[in-house]
């Protein structure tokens, strides 16, 4: 019988197990309490295999159920063990109690554990076998009962009698399997749910990487390609070479350069400015920071914030015409986490975003899906002859 059970695995499954196996322990020992007295009347009157067999073993084996149902260890094989205790100890009661019995000797004490006997069945064995189990010991129980030795009833009363325990048998029997399948099913959307959450962790480490290769692709290799493009003195095409080499070289080092460690707000700025001081164009660019020294920001949000930001430099640089760049960081804590905005506002030309192609890496990659992919936010604000102010924002723990 314990080859039909259903194998358990999962939280659900396990805690379920075992909550049943008290629940069906706290019910045979009810059981047990209402027949005590049936028991003590009758058992002097029952052969003494039978007693030793299906009246102190089976007792053993209850207290054994109930001791192990507390654990939930070990509760199958004597489940199976006391289910089958119970529909030979039923079938053999006429055996064992003598034709010469008292009329008023009642119905075998043993019929009030027929219920029980089919929870023990389902529990061991499975739904499935349960409900045949609990058709069988209903037959057998009408048999017996209309046996001189079970009570001497009517064919009509045993009947009845039968088909009421046969019905709460079923009915019990049902519930468990039910149990079961609620529980396994809840096991197995929580398997579910981590394997996707599990799935969605790597796409979205796949994506980062592919935007920071985008980036170095970008910033790096294309800016190569074009100067190499223009290049028409021996000096130039050199200074291409090196670019090219120097382009290269970061590629090479994609894959092993660890990411930026964890920097304050300050240090970001200083940076920035350091990156956007070194060049010698137009326009004059001021950086400033208003920060508490103590916040300290993620590795992905200072590579994020600190590449967004000089990457918008660099587009009012190029681009804009603009004798004027402006940045503007500042940070503070709120409510157990920092928040960051930044500014990048030149006085500019200009432009209108939603011109932009998407094959243009500088705003796409470079900027909004940097700070995309440190959780954070970029918002583009240009007009024609306007100029344009690139926003950035993040809100997170500090490292």
């Amino acid at each position: 019988m314990r080859g039909l059970a259903p194998a358990l695995s999962g939280v659900s499954a396990l805690d379920t197990h075992r909550l049943m196996g008290r629940g069906i322990s706290a019910f045979a020992l009810l059981l047990l309490l209402q027949a005590a007295g049936s028991i003590i009347s009758q058992t002097p009157q029952v052969a003494d295999w039978w007693n030793i067999l299906f009246l102190w073993l089976f007792l053993a084996l209850v207290a054994a159920f109930t001791g192990a149902s507390v654990k939930g260890i070990g509760l199958v094989r004597i489940a199976d063990a006391l289910a089958i205790l119970v529909l030979a100890g039923l079938a053999l009661w006429p055996l064992a109690v003598p034709y010469t019995a008292p009329e008023g000797f009642g119905t075998p004490w043993l019929w009030a554990m027929i219920n029980v006997g089919a929870a023990w069945c389902a529990y061991g064995a499975g739904t499935r076998v349960g409900c045949a189990y609990t058709l069988v010991i209903g037959a057998v129980f009408s048999t017996v009962r209309t046996t001189r030795q079970g009570g001497a009833a009517s064919s009509l009363v045993a009947l009845e009698d039968a088909l009421f325990a046969t019905v709460l048998g079923l009915i019990i029997c049902v519930t468990i399997g039910i149990l079961r399948r609620a529980a396994a099913r809840a096991d197995a959307a929580a398997e579910n749910a981590i394997g996707r959450y599990g799935e969605a962790a790597a796409a979205t480490a796949l994506s980062n990487e592919r935007l920071r290769l985008d980036g170095l692709l970008h910033d790096s290799v294309m800016t190569a390609l074009l100067t190499a493009a223009h290049a028409g003195s021996a000096e130039e095409r050199h200074a291409s070479a090196r670019l090219a080499g120097s382009a290269l070289k970061r590629l090479e080092e994609q894959g092993t350069v660890s990411e930026a460690a964890p920097a304050t707000l300050t240090e970001i700025a200083a940076r920035i400015r350091f990156t956007v001081d070194s060049a010698p164009e137009h326009p004059v660019v001021t950086v400033a920071c208003v920060s508490p020294e103590d916040l300290l920001l993620p590795t992905a949000a200072v590579r994020a914030i600190f590449e967004a930001s000089t990457e918008a430099v660099k587009n009012a640089v190029r681009h804009s015409g603009a004798t004027r760049c402006d940045v503007r960081l500042a940070g503070h804590h709120c409510a157990g986490q920092t928040r960051v905005s930044v500014s990048i506002k030149d006085n500019g030309t200009g432009f209108d975003p939603a011109l932009v192609s998407d094959r243009r890496l500088g705003i796409k990659v470079c900027i909004l899906g940097r700070m995309q992919a440190a959780d954070g936010s970029a918002v583009i604000h240009s007009g024609h002859r306007v100029g344009t102010e690139v926003r950035l924002e993040w809100q997170g723990d500090t490292a």
